[in-house]
């Protein structure tokens, strides 16, 4: 598993993710996804009772990091995407979440792995990662103005932080509840 190929393969997820909702509109979106996250689950059971999944076993391990229960991380995507896509209720800040949860967690890990200075709250997240995280969210700035810097930004941080929960969630709910704060501000 190359892990520069899997983040790739994330922001390409992301994007495909902004496409569907504007090509579908949100309610459509929320389907095709929530279909995708079930299709997921099916797929995982079927990985985890060691049932051969013919012709996508080598795709699918191809992306897989060691150690991982299968698809795990597709799956919290597809959650967080549909967390994103049923939570708010603004199309501009539905697609600069997607931004965010598509284009800065895998932009972080991309500069994150190659860069050196470590931040003084988590050994294994660096300063470059973290700042990469957050220019990787400057579309998201297309979809919602100015307030998505700071919804970006509150996401770069959380990001930062280590946790036993996947980045995808973390992200997701930031993006939500960060959203919503910005909006009931008047912003």
């Amino acid at each position: 598993m190359n892990e520069d190929e899997r983040q790739l393969f994330h922001i390409f997820l992301g994007l495909c993710a902004i496409l569907l909702v504007l090509f579908l509109g949100v309610q459509l979106a929320s389907y095709a996804i929530s279909a995708i996250l079930i299709l997921g689950v099916i797929l995982v059971h079927m990985k985890i009772s060691r049932m051969r999944l013919g012709a996508l076993e080598k795709p699918l391990e191809r992306f897989e990091r060691p150690g991982v229960t299968p698809g795990y991380g597709a799956m919290t995507l597809a959650a967080g995407t549909l967390a994103c896509l049923t939570l708010l209720s603004n199309p501009g800040q539905i697609l600069a979440s997607l931004c965010i949860l598509g284009f800065g967690d895998a932009g972080s890990t991309l500069v994150g792995t190659r860069s050196r200075r470590r931040l003084p709250w988590s050994r294994n997240k660096t300063y470059g990662g973290t700042a990469a995280f957050f220019l990787f969210c400057l579309p998201a700035l297309y979809f919602a103005g100015w307030p998505a810097l700071i919804v970006a930004a509150l996401a770069a941080i959380a990001e930062s932080f280590e946790s036993h929960i996947d980045d995808n969630l973390i992200i997701a709910v930031v993006c939500v509840v960060a959203f919503r704060l910005v909006s009931g501000a008047g912003f």
